[in-house]
């Protein structure tokens, strides 16, 4: 399905990518407005109309990608289906979101970042985390209807990411194995582990 955004939104879209660009090329500290203005072009004025300064555009650039992140998994819990398919959904989702190239050149700049300036990192990682939403609220829904018994929410969110992530985000961010050959058979054996332990524990 095609997005259909204003003028208006394109062009906030327009300096999101350029910011991300020269973010890229010259770090959050080597990077002036003028530039993202050049490279958006745009004019310096429509660039600070959108960002009143150069921390909220990195800030914005921060939430877009969290927001993707967390986004993959925003469906809610069907208690007329079985918990594992569902979250085998979510995890194949999450894997081919891991897959794209731009989403990955994001992770990268801003994980730069994160080692420059880690302040910065953890107060929009803190405002995202702070919304319902995504895998937390899908775990909560399935906790709920006795689907799954989890008595820390944080720690099996955490637990399902890293089993994720383990064999399709930090392959791909360092170049390193490539899983995707044995997508199905990984999610399916990592969704059984977790259903698993959260059918028969509650910690």
């Amino acid at each position: 399905m095609v997005e259909n955004l204003s003028r208006s939104e394109q062009k906030r879209q327009d300096i999101l990518l350029a910011a991300l660009a020269e973010f890229k090329d010259k770090s959050f500290a080597g990077t002036s407005m003028d530039a993202i203005a050049e490279r958006a072009q745009a004019s310096k004025r429509t660039v600070y109309n959108y960002f009143a300064s150069k921390e909220l555009l990195f800030q914005a650039v921060m939430e877009s990608f969290w927001q993707q992140s967390k986004g993959v998994a925003n469906q809610a819990f069907d208690a007329n289906r079985p918990v594992a398919e569902q979250l085998e959904e979510i995890a194949t989702a999450m894997w081919t979101l891991y897959l794209q190239s731009d989403f990955i050149e994001k992770a990268r700049v801003l994980m730069a970042e994160f080692i420059r300036q880690p302040q910065l990192m953890q107060q929009v990682i803190n405002e995202v985390n702070d919304q319902e939403q995504g895998l937390p609220l899908f775990l909560k829904q399935a906790d709920a209807s006795g689907a799954l018994r989890i008595n820390n929410l944080k720690v099996a969110e955490t637990q399902f990411w890293g089993l994720c992530k383990s064999f399709a985000f930090w392959p791909v961010m360092f170049q390193l194995h490539d899983y995707s050959g044995e997508r199905e058979a990984i999610i399916k054996s990592n969704v059984t582990m977790f259903v698993q332990h959260y059918q028969k524990h509650s910690d």
